[in-house]
């Protein structure tokens, strides 16, 4: 709970000034309905022939009212609309870092389409449903306050029967109230699969199309889809049910107080004029509308702190990166004994003994499910609980900040990703660097040829749908040449492309200088493997050979099979 309330505290975050002159001014704006109410009043009496008051001073009243409302009005223009902007974005933008802060590991136990709704639809209900119903909850106080002074003012006896007339409606409104904060959190889980499943269909389109199961596909979208719409039907139907006990409690206030008035002007009970039962009948209005948005507020309210705790609960894992940080240049990495397991039965990496020197270059080669990738993502500190050590020159692993980790490393995979934008933002990631350098690694990433054809600023699309395997893969080169990172690893990034352009990036990765280079790779190509400076022969999780082409060759054991083989 404690979490869910920094989260809260993130809307008034150096924000306090303006969410004060906004609640300022809603409460100003509340106040002037009781006056409203008053000149109501004065205006039937004066028409009565009962008021005090002249024709002039009553214009100047109702010039005065209408002038301090609109100046009202217009700095609640300014200020509330602003609240509500910086609000959501300092915690929208707490949420993305927080997000960042999670280990890639934890971030892919949790769905994407939850972290999707988290950041959409839940942030849109706590802008409608808690930020606004702040302001609201506040103007309706204010106003059952201010009315319920001035009624008292008028007429203490019928100032208490109405409140007891309104009692009963008003318990029954607040009950049914918190149903609302059960059905926001069914509305927000249901999403979370929906978008799940939406991300899932587009990004499988290929797929589905391909093995001509579109009708499967509609199937289990139209039914998510149902179940989402039954369930924001059930929470509609949810306000509506409370909101028409509020309803009632208003029906019930408002005739219960104009008859109990009639009959004690009738009996000429007390002092009220006709002036002031219309006063009083406006003024319980004042309370009435507040009795029958409170249900809501407090329902929407309820609903979008359990949103807000849903979130923190999904970010409780994100912990600070405080590990150590490696401030000498590479000189190797060390393995020693290394095993990792997800679990007593699948154990991934067995007992790795290893050296990899800075400026080399190697490639790891076996079987499918024989560690390769597993191999990488422990490089990549996704594993942390892994036995044996790795060393970063002297820093284990395990203690070394992910941040100064990521200093060092850069990660080419199959998958590519491509943000919708030019070739030169998704080479430098948005950074500002020179451009003599940028062209500098443009040049040696092999893209020359589709800068000059298509231009710096040519648009990649979506997920770099304008660009083909090999142009993604030599984008994915020259950031890591830009960001000058002293280790690069290749996992399987050429096994969707065809040999020749394969064949290329693999070249133009082996032509790197300076760089430590392991590489994941399922191609045994004797021209390409002579050029590493060793391969490693991994198999059922172990490293079993390592050497350089002509020496496991003439070795004649597993890796030669291997290429025998593939041959």
């Amino acid at each position: 709970m404690q979490n869910t309330k920094d989260y809260v505290k993130l809307f008034f975050k150096q924000n306090k000034f303006v969410a004060f002159v906004s609640a300022l001014v809603f409460i100003i704006l509340s106040t002037t309905y009781s006056i409203v109410s008053w000149i109501m009043q004065v205006i039937f009496d004066y028409m009565a022939g009962n008021s005090t008051y002249s024709f002039e001073s009553i214009l100047l009243m109702l010039g005065s009212y209408l002038l301090v409302a609109a100046l009202l009005f217009m700095i609640q223009r300014s200020v509330y609309p602003r609240f509500l902007e910086k609000a959501m974005n300092q915690y929208k933008e707490a949420v993305i870092k927080k997000l960042f802060k999670k280990s890639y590991s934890d971030f892919l136990i949790t769905n994407s389409g939850t972290y999707l709704s988290v950041l959409t639809n839940d942030c849109e209900r706590i802008l409608e449903t808690y930020l606004k119903n702040i302001f609201e909850l506040i103007q309706n106080i204010v106003m059952v306050v201010s009315s319920l002074t001035l009624m008292l003012y008028y007429n203490s006896l019928l100032t208490i029967i109405a409140i007891v007339i309104a009692m009963i409606p008003m318990v029954c409104s607040l009950l049914t109230a918190r149903s609302i904060a059960t059905r926001e959190e069914q509305v927000s889980k249901t999403n979370e699969s929906y978008v799940s499943l939406t991300k899932d269909i587009l990004n499988g389109i290929s797929v589905i199309k391909s093995f001509k199961v579109e009708n499967e596909a509609i199937s289990r979208y139209q039914n998510k889809s149902m179940q989402l719409e039954h369930t924001k039907k059930m929470r509609e139907q949810t306000f509506t049910v409370v909101s028409a006990c509020g309803t009632i409690a208003y029906m019930v206030t408002q005739f219960g107080v104009m008859v109990i008035g009639a009959w004690m002007i009738h009996e000429h009970i007390g002092t009220m004029t006709a002036g002031m039962i219309l006063a009083f009948i406006n003024l319980m209005n004042g309370i009435l509308q507040p009795i029958n948005a409170l249900p809501r507020i407090y329902g929407g309210m309820s609903g979008a702190k359990k949103l807000i705790t849903k979130m923190s609960d999904y970010m409780s894992n994100a912990k600070e990166d405080t590990g150590e940080t490696i401030v000498q240049p590479l000189a190797n990495i060390a393995l020693q004994d290394v095993s990792y397991a997800y679990d007593t039965d699948h154990t991934i990496l067995k007992h790795i003994n290893l050296q990899l020197q800075a400026g080399k270059s190697y490639a790891v080669v076996g079987p499918s499910g024989a560690g390769k990738s597993s191999l990488i993502n422990l490089l990549m500190g996704y594993y942390q609980n892994y036995d044996g050590s790795v060393h970063f020159n002297n820093y284990e692993l395990k203690q070394i900040s992910k941040y100064s980790l990521y200093e060092k490393i850069t990660l080419m995979q199959q998958s590519v990703f491509i943000f919708d934008a030019s070739i030169w933002d998704n080479i430098t990631l948005f950074k500002q660097f020179p451009a003599a350098e940028v062209d500098r690694v443009i040049h040696l990433a092999g893209l020359d040829h589709l800068i000059s054809q298509k231009g710096r600023d040519y648009q990649c699309g979506e997920n770099g749908s304008h660009l083909s395997g090999g142009e993604k893969q030599r984008i994915a080169i020259a950031r890591s040449l830009l960001k000058k990172s002293e280790i690069l690893l290749v996992d399987e990034a050429t096994s969707a492309l065809d040999n020749e352009t394969s064949a290329n990036v693999t070249q133009s990765i082996l032509d790197l200088q300076g760089i430590l280079r392991l590489v994941v790779t399922h191609r045994l190509d004797a021209s390409s493997l002579k050029q590493y400076d060793e391969i490693l022969v991994m198999k059922d999780g172990a490293l079993i050979e390592r050497g350089s082409f002509d020496t496991l060759m003439d070795s004649k054991e597993y890796f030669y099979s291997l290429y025998t083989i593939s041959k």
